[in-house]
């Protein structure tokens, strides 16, 4: 970024929120791009009413004409350079300092106090916004190792023999219907990927639940006899209020090798389709971002969704049955169902058909990007053992069932008057 007297006004965090929020209240910046985490105080709220469509009238008689007008007045201070300079690299670069600044003063009095293990953890979280906020230079092919896979194995039986694994960096959207076991068996692929690489740890997101009733659950299903090192692995994060602030906090951990999001619906309005598209994209730039710095060079993320209660109506679940799939983010695409308890199952509106046997379920797989699993068979379902209290037995191979066109039967069409 090129530094210049002409914007020496722009001292801080502060003056820099509110100078970027009047230049898109005048119309010299759009609020395309900006991220509302970035600005500072009720500068952050602004830009997201703004970027949900409010008009500059309903902002004044949100905020009250101070705020409003002290934002226009600090855009016509840099005059031309409203429109010369980024002002998205400007916005990210005072929010990163800013908080840089802020973590070296929680690093001093740690250091102070003693503190060494939280000091240390506090100096890697300073390092990994430094480093991921650098713009990655150009190189040359020959320079690029050859030593990559797209895929990498999960350490679960069925996923590993009939997808090839998880993405190795990319996200992977698990969809369900309620109380279908979603947390289930998100807790069962963190266990057998932390069982597969024991050199790593996994940043597990409960959105849903207490960190205590996540343990709780998690000892339920896997049993008592986890090692202190196992439980010692697994990072709880019971808050989150956007998918950034989970890509920062994994950041601060240098052992993550995978992300667990349980589950995204709570980072979103039900009916901000936006939202969810911003999660995904942030999901999916933030996986190759930590995959960049990580001695790993990887960093699956696996997003649980939760199927609408409007989109969904029975039968084998399509990705039309999520709110927003994110497809063009999403490396995989799975929905779990459990034709046993679905009354839909033989609904002759519904092209595709599982068998249903009682305690069996499905990994319904509709997309797996730089694979194509079981060839012209694809897409398809993974069944295996379920139960209801322990999931989706993932250590068994299980069976595949083609879903492809093949094997597709015609949808009866009825007669309208």
């Amino acid at each position: 970024m090129t530094d210049t007297p002409k914007i020496a006004q722009l001292r801080n965090h502060l003056s820099v929120s509110e100078t970027t929020t009047g230049l898109i209240l005048s119309g010299k910046q759009t609020v395309t791009g900006f991220n509302p985490d970035h600005f500072c105080g009720d500068y952050s709220k602004v830009i997201r009413d703004l970027q949900a469509g409010k008009s500059l009238e309903d902002l004044f008689a949100k905020y009250g004409s101070t705020i409003i007008q002290s934002a226009l007045q600090a855009a016509k201070s840099v005059n031309g350079l409203g429109t010369e300079l980024d002002w998205r690299e400007l916005i990210s670069k005072s929010y990163r300092d800013e908080t840089i600044a802020d973590a070296l003063e929680v690093a001093k009095k740690q250091l102070a106090r003693g503190e060494s293990d939280k000091f240390g953890e506090t100096l890697r979280r300073i390092n990994a916004t430094h480093t991921s906020s650098q713009r990655l230079r150009s190189v040359r092919a020959n320079e690029i190792s050859d030593e990559y896979t797209p895929m990498m194995k999960s350490g679960s039986n069925a996923i590993d023999t009939h997808i090839g694994g998880l993405p190795t960096v990319g996200v992977l959207l698990l969809g369900a219907k309620t109380y279908t076991g979603k947390t289930t068996v998100a807790i069962s692929i963190m266990a057998n990927f932390l069982q597969e690489y024991p050199e790593k740890e996994v940043l597990f997101v409960s959105l849903e639940d207490m960190n205590e009733g996540w343990k709780h659950r998690a000892k339920t299903i896997l049993g008592d006899k986890r090692s202190e090192d196992f439980w010692r692995r697994c990072i709880v994060m019971e808050f989150a209020k956007s998918m950034n602030e989970i890509i920062e906090e994994a950041a601060r951990y240098e052992n993550v090798g995978m992300i667990i999001v349980d589950f995204i619906d709570y980072m979103a309005p039900e009916t901000d389709l936006s939202a969810f598209e911003e999660i995904y994209r942030t999901a999916s730039t933030g996986s190759k971002s930590l995959a960049a710095q990580s001695k790993f060079r990887s960093m699956p993320i696996a997003l649980l969704a939760q199927f609408g209660k409007t989109l969904y109506k029975g039968g084998v679940p399509t990705t039309g049955a999520v709110k927003y799939t994110g497809d063009q983010y999403a490396y995989h695409i799975c929905m779990l169902y459990n034709a046993e308890g679905d009354y839909y199952s033989d609904d002759e509106e519904n092209a595709y058909v599982l068998p249903a046997q009682p305690g069996y379920a499905y990994l319904v797989y509709w997309k797996v990007k730089n694979a194509r699993p079981h060839g012209k068979d694809f897409p398809g379902a993974i069944k295996v053992p379920w139960d209801a209290k322990l999931g989706y037995a993932l250590d068994n191979e299980g069976e595949w069932f083609s879903l492809a066109n093949e094997t597709k039967r015609q949808v009866q069409k009825k007669n309208r008057r």
